[in-house]
């Protein structure tokens, strides 16, 4: 069997295996490789191309950065928080309903077949899987989330931050878009590594981690302090010249992006096909091993140190093997 194609016994779906990187790490450098990753992924029906669309709604339309942001006040700044509420209730809740509520697909494209809900179990709060993940996603995740957003429209309504316009720099202003998603790449690998030393993780990334087998409500389900770790991210505007619809597309990118990734399915699959491709096997595999993949698809960080699983059986030997040796120092 080819080493390209290689198939699994473990998980009810997976995609080619092994997985491949990212095209931008390719030796030599493969440009139209590169150019049609991105026009896959940012210019046809997935997430990413779907929050993309949605934060120039929200940029340029809906609710735009403007001069009134200057003076902190109740009324924007709940109204930040309602429309995050609301979006997360449509895309998260959504998902939740298609994939596990009115089983819209069965286990086409589902990664792990294993219920995630049903019987009750004390290790979540409220006793069921998605009541935690609900509860630590509504309660924390979004008005934390908000709270960041909340912060970089104040920073930019005062002049604390380095705006860019389309005019000013177009190329800058296009690739941005998938440069953001590196940087969050490399600020989530290291994150992650810090919050699964023994002590954090025992307090606060163990929250997460209750969920083996994920859905889209387990994306945000973490501990208030892994919030505040993971949106943290929005801080770089403050120092990175960019326009306000680059801070909408990295705050969905991880606000919405994260509950897509854990949806547990490779793509919403209707009609025979394949409609929006959401991914997240890369990130599943952690979720299942713990001790891999701490990083994200877009940067090579988990190969470069050694903690990166590429979904094939022999790899998962080599994980367990170093988690052996991990515990028994």
């Amino acid at each position: 069997m080819s080493a390209q194609n290689r198939k699994t016994t473990v998980w009810n779906h997976a995609p080619e295996l092994p997985l491949q990187s990212m095209p931008y790490w390719h030796w030599p450098p493969r440009p139209w490789a590169v150019l049609r990753w991105l026009f896959q992924n940012f210019l046809q029906v997935s997430d990413r191309a779907l929050f993309l669309v949605y934060s120039f709604v929200i940029a340029f339309w809906l609710m735009p950065f403007v001069s009134a942001d200057a003076a902190l006040a109740w009324d924007w700044a709940a109204l930040v928080l309602l429309r995050n509420m609301v979006a997360v209730f449509l895309v998260v809740g959504g998902l939740h309903i298609w994939f596990y509520g009115i089983d819209g697909q069965g286990n086409v494209m589902r990664f792990d077949a294993r219920p995630i809900t049903g019987r009750k179990n004390a290790l979540f709060l409220f006793g069921y899987q998605t009541w935690d993940n609900m509860f630590h996603t509504l309660v924390y995740g979004v008005p934390i989330a908000s709270g960041f957003e909340i912060a970089v429209r104040w920073a930019y309504a005062n002049d604390w931050t380095t705006p860019l316009s389309f005019s000013d720099s177009p190329v800058w202003f296009v690739l941005l878009f998938p440069l953001l998603t590196l940087l969050q790449g490399i600020l989530f690998y290291l994150i992650h590594r810090l919050i699964h030393w023994p002590p954090l993780y025992r307090h606060v990334h163990s929250v997460h981690h209750r969920n083996v087998n994920v859905g889209p409500w387990s994306g945000l389900s973490m501990h208030p302090v892994e919030h505040l770790f993971y949106f943290s991210s929005l801080l770089v505007f403050f120092v990175l010249p960019a326009h306000p619809v680059h801070m909408m597309f990295l705050l969905h990118w991880q606000m919405l992006g994260a509950p897509t990734g854990h949806s547990g399915y490779e793509a919403v699959f209707a009609r025979n096909k394949a409609r929006i491709l959401i991914g997240g096997f890369f990130h599943q595999l952690h979720h299942r091993y713990y001790e891999c993949n701490y990083g994200s698809p877009e940067f090579p960080l988990d190969k470069w140190f050694g903690t990166y699983h590429d979904g094939t059986e022999e790899m998962t030997a080599v994980i367990r093997d170093r988690k052996r040796r991990m515990h028994a120092k």
